[in-house]
């Protein structure tokens, strides 16, 4: 019985510690050029919960959740962006899934990837350093500015543990849509292992 209560516990202090993580990089994300539509919800997607029973929810059933996330739509205060959508996903054990990121606008590369370059880094997923970021931002300037701007264009990069995925394509208004996703891997791009230091070992 007191197994089984202290494993309650420590689900839900990992469920905590994932809502305060989300929380706290949305605050940290600077992107000046949306306002959230909505308040940071204590309560992940897909539930929904009456603010009166938000208490006994979190105590009884947020422990004991598969696949919850957290998504936020951003709403334009510059012309020049259309959309901003973020995803934050964690699956069984609270553990971290995936971090979607997608905005929709006029073609800028340096701005474009400058936000998902930040949005990343104030993710700090596993193994993330302060110097990882800038190779990501080239990387994504040469993503979004690749042309013909009518093509679709897709890539990966692996940073340390961290596996990135880029997609941009034209929207029918002229302007691009660019997807980033962030997951967190053990495997190099060509599948070999990674040591501690998330760089890859090769096979004999």
């Amino acid at each position: 019985m007191f197994e089984r209560r202290r494993r309650h516990d420590e689900l839900r202090a990992r469920f905590l510690a994932n809502r305060d993580r989300v929380r706290c990089w949305q605050e940290a994300w600077e992107i000046p050029e949306v306002v959230w539509t909505d308040e940071f919800s204590e309560i992940p997607s897909p539930w929904i919960v009456l603010e009166k029973d938000r208490e006994s929810w979190l105590r009884i059933h947020a422990p004991v959740m598969d696949t919850y996330y957290w998504m936020f739509f951003g709403r334009p205060l510059t012309p020049g962006v259309r959309e901003v959508r973020a995803q934050w996903q964690f699956g069984a054990g609270h553990r971290f899934a995936e971090l979607d990121l997608t905005i929709v606008s006029v073609c800028d590369p340096a701005y474009l990837a400058e936000k998902l370059t930040l949005a990343v880094h104030q993710a700090r997923l596993k193994g993330w350093r302060d110097e990882d970021a800038q190779p990501v931002y080239q990387w994504l300037v040469e993503g979004v500015g690749t042309t013909p701007l009518d093509n679709a264009v897709r890539g990966n990069k692996r940073s340390g543990f961290v596996l990135l995925t880029f997609n941009r394509f034209p929207t029918s208004e002229g302007d691009v849509a660019v997807r980033l996703t962030a997951v967190e891997t053990d495997r190099a791009l060509d599948g070999s292992p990674l040591d501690a230091d998330g760089v890859s070992i090769p096979e004999r």
